[in-house]
C-alpha cells in the first residue's frame, strides 16, 4: 500500500512539474511578444527547453550564437559575463536581476507561483519598451 501511494505521489510530482514547465515558456513567450522592437528579435538562451518552446512557437528566430542575439534568455550565472555586455538580457532567477547588470527584468517562481519584474531604469537605458500588458510589471528598483 506504501508503494502504491509513494508511486502517485512520484507521478503527480512529475505531472506538476512539467504543467509548470509549460506554463513557464507560455509566459516568457508572451513577455517577448510584448517587448516592443523594430525588427524580428533573435534569441539566444542557456536553456534547451526554452530554445525549443521558441522554435515550435514559430514567431522569433532561435540563433545558436549568443553574438547574433538581440534577446539573450538566462537561466545560469556564467562566470564571464563580459561577453553579454551589450545584450539585452532576461533572466530566469531573481538573484541574477543584482547579478547581472544589464539584465532588465526576470521570471521567477515564488511561493508556486509566477513572478514577472522589469526594471525602469534599465529598461529606459537599453530603450526597451513594452506593451501595455506588461507595465504593470515595471518597478523602480535601485540597487
Amino acid at each position: 500500500m506504501k508503494f502504491i501511494i509513494l508511486i502517485l505521489l512520484t507521478t503527480l510530482l512529475i505531472f506538476a512539474n512539467s504543467s509548470g514547465d509549460k506554463i513557464k515558456l507560455k509566459i516568457l513567450q508572451n513577455i517577448c511578444m510584448g517587448i516592443e522592437t523594430s525588427k524580428n528579435m533573435k534569441i539566444w538562451s542557456d536553456e534547451d527547453s526554452v530554445k525549443d518552446a521558441f522554435i515550435s512557437f514559430n514567431k522569433f528566430e532561435i540563433v545558436n550564437d549568443f553574438k547574433k542575439a538581440d534577446l539573450i534568455i538566462l537561466k545560469n550565472n556564467f562566470a564571464s559575463l563580459d561577453k553579454y555586455k551589450n545584450k539585452h538580457i532576461f533572466v530566469l532567477d531573481y538573484n541574477l536581476l543584482n547579478k547581472i547588470p544589464n539584465s532588465f527584468g526576470a521570471l521567477f517562481w515564488k511561493k508556486g507561483r509566477p513572478n514577472i519584474v522589469f526594471i525602469k531604469s534599465r529598461l529606459d537605458k537599453q530603450k526597451l519598451y513594452l506593451s501595455s500588458e506588461l507595465k504593470p510589471y515595471i518597478e523602480e528598483k535601485i540597487w
